[in-house]
């Protein structure tokens, strides 16, 4: 994935050696997911480079006690008589729990983390050479593949990327401003592989980078629905759904595409945008003020794969507020109709600037990708990954879960927010014209997001009056306050922050409260003003007990007790959402 580990330098002063690691190094494990709904993730042995720089990415420093296990282990083994070049160590990541997310109730996502065996056992039997190997790892997480498995795919990457990736990791210190690197192309040609390979290339040199995800459907670090601005100081080595963090900045879109409202699509981007260049680029808490170059923090923004028509448009946009140094352009030889129009003049050529140095990528072989996890699965795993995390994974603590998929959603408690006194600047409601006195309803049993405020607490501001519903005086409901779309504009990107998304999970009306279902600590959740429900679809696996057999009910309700669901298929018109798909099946 286009990063270097650096490990620990052994000693060999003697022929019987009592010590091979140096202990004044510190061992640092960095944890890897490679499960089947991606290509397969590869560690190869590569060229000593004796002048790279020593940054502290972030990881799993061991103590003593570990690294003499490791040592006794060598010892034992007599790898350091054959001369290796490169020893991995391996240790059990079980603890953290993402493997729970295969016992989900009517999940696709079924052996994901596991290996088949009992499949590769019938292939393999004559194979005794396959089986030895496979016994030597009996590390729970860990299974080498020594043979070609059906429906696994290796990640194949081409000379084009490391030569992109190499030629931007010299021009950081090259350049007086730290380069800005757009990535563009159509769907499924590797846009976010090659962020993530940019982004661990540039770890190898900068200590930190910057990251703008801008693809509202498939988001790196941030659940579905959102873009955000993220601040990386280690390498990623596995798909978005095991790296979800807390960003810089983040704003809430509330759909999987910007189709909806594009103009505050853009506004958000071009707040990160600013945000990146003020605080970031010129920021003084990031070095910019510094005399090492290697404190500069370049900044990765990975566009969107919608390039016709009104996207295309948009990706126009983003190139004219982005001002980038670099653009890589993914190109196919085998699907012509993949690869982008010209670029206009306006973009290679700008007046009174530098023109970007542009870039071939070779787009990702069709066979490498896999057909069997459409993007609405990807963006179902980010959200199970998202409501299922616990305060553990923002923090990377050791040997506490970051995962809790062993308590379905069902079994969670949920806050209680109060409309009255937590929503001091109220709701909205994106893309749906919904009446006032339909909003609780329109918004029960739905996913919403957190919005807070990032102006100073004692800075005043003009709050836009609205029309008060007509009530009886004996009416002890206080309604939220509501700002319909389009009849009030979105939250303002410069004023308010995307926090993170949460579940209502029911409603009280005369307590006016919400019960809220969230991964956010209670810090977090004090600073939320309003909430913003969107349209992102609501999967059924987050309603259904997974502890209990699903054909019971849920949580012991039978199921013709259990609202708002039906075990049986729904049958007729109106048993399901309408879909609008704009998609042409003529290829240009």
């Amino acid at each position: 994935m286009g990063h270097r580990l650096k490990g620990v330098l052994t000693l060999q002063d003697s022929a019987e050696p009592t010590t091979i690691l140096n202990h004044n190094d510190d061992l640092i494990f960095h944890p890897v997911y490679s499960p089947k709904t991606h290509a397969l993730v590869s560690i190869e042995c590569v060229e000593k480079r004796e002048n790279m720089p020593k940054f502290s990415n972030r990881g799993f420093k061991t103590s003593a006690n570990v690294k003499e296990t490791i040592n006794d282990l060598l010892i034992k083994s007599g790898f350091i008589k054959e001369n290796f070049d490169t020893i991995l160590a391996f240790r059990n990541m079980s603890w953290c729990g993402i493997q729970g997310i295969e016992n989900l109730s009517s999940s696709c996502f079924k052996g994901i983390f596991t290996a088949d065996r009992a499949n590769s056992s019938r292939i393999n039997q004559s194979n005794e050479t396959v089986s030895t190997k496979r016994d030597l790892f009996k590390i729970p997480g860990f299974y080498p593949i020594f043979e070609v498995v059906p429906g696994l795919t290796l990640l194949q990457l081409s000379d084009s990327w490391s030569k992109a990736a190499n030629q931007l990791a010299n021009d950081v210190i090259n350049y007086n401003v730290p380069p800005i690197a757009i990535i563009c192309g159509h769907r499924n040609v590797g846009k976010s592989t090659f962020a993530r390979y940019l982004l661990n290339n540039l770890l190898n040199v900068c200590p930190k980078v910057a990251y703008i995800e801008s693809d509202v459907g498939q988001s790196e670090f941030t659940p579905p629905g959102s873009i955000s601005l993220n601040i990386l100081d280690s390498p990623i080595f596995g798909p978005p759904f095991t790296h979800i963090q807390r960003p810089y900045r983040s704003y809430y879109v509330g759909n999987n595409t910007p189709r909806d409202d594009p103009d505050y699509y853009l506004d958000c981007l071009r707040e990160l945008v600013t945000v990146y260049r003020r605080d970031i680029a010129c920021g003084p808490s990031f070095g910019m003020h510094a005399d090492d170059e290697t404190q500069r923090v370049p900044l990765i923004l990975n566009t969107h794969g919608w390039l016709k028509g009104m996207g295309y448009d948009l990706f126009l946009n983003i190139l004219g507020f982005a001002k980038p140094t670099h653009l890589f352009q993914f190109y196919s030889s085998i699907n012509s109709y993949q690869n982008l129009p010209p670029f206009p003049t306006s973009v290679l050529s700008p007046p009174n600037e530098d023109p970007p140095e542009v870039a071939l990528v070779e787009a990702i072989d069709p066979s490498n990708i896999s057909t069997k996890y459409t993007a609405a699965d990807h963006r179902t795993l980010a959200l199970l990954s998202y409501f299922y995390s616990t305060p553990a994974m923002l923090s990377k603590q050791e040997n506490t879960k970051w995962w809790q998929f062993d308590k379905p959603l069902t079994h969670h408690s949920p806050w209680c927010l109060d409309w009255t006194k937590g929503l001091t600047k109220g709701v909205f409601v994106f893309f749906n014209d919904v009446p006032w006195s339909q909003l609780l309803y329109a918004l029960n049993g739905s996913i919403v997001g957190l919005v807070g405020d990032i102006l100073d607490a004692d800075e005043s501001r003009e709050i836009v009056d609205q029309p008060e519903p007509s009530r009886s005086s004996q009416e002890i409901n206080i309604p939220p306050r509501y700002f319909p779309c389009p009849e009030y504009s979105p939250p303002a990107p410069s004023e308010y922050s995307f926090l993170g998304l949460a579940i209502i999970r029911s409603i009280d009306p005369a307590a006016h409260t919400f019960h809220i279902l969230t991964p956010l600590s209670y810090v977090e959740l004090q600073k939320t003003c309003l909430i913003v429900k969107g349209s992102l679809d609501f999967p059924t696996c987050f309603m259904l007990d997974h502890i209990n057999h699903i054909s019971t009910g849920v949580c012991g309700v039978p199921w013709k007790r259990v609202p708002y669901m039906n075990f049986e298929a729904g049958e007729g018109v109106g048993n399901s959402a309408q879909r609008v798909r704009r998609r042409s099946k003529n290829k240009e």
